[in-house]
């Protein structure tokens, strides 16, 4: 049971596909763009530019989200 708490939250990498699409979908990006984050980071084993592990996806994802969002509207 303790491991419920945490599914979903962030903090589990890598995270299930359907979870990283909710979450930019209640960001309100496109599913295309969620797609994009998951496959980015899933080819690259949920490891940062750094190539440090993830420890939470929400702020990788976060960070996806504000850069997609200043791509268009440039």
């Amino acid at each position: 049971m303790k491991m419920l708490r945490f599914i979903g939250s962030g903090k589990q990498v890598p995270p299930l596909k359907d979870h990283v699409l909710i979450y930019f979908l209640e960001k309100g990006v496109s599913e295309n763009v969620a797609f994009e984050f998951f496959r980015h980071y899933d080819e690259r084993h949920w490891k940062s530019n750094r190539l440090q592990w993830l420890s939470n996806w929400k702020t990788a994802a976060w960070e996806w989200v504000l850069k997609n969002q200043s791509q268009q509207i440039k």
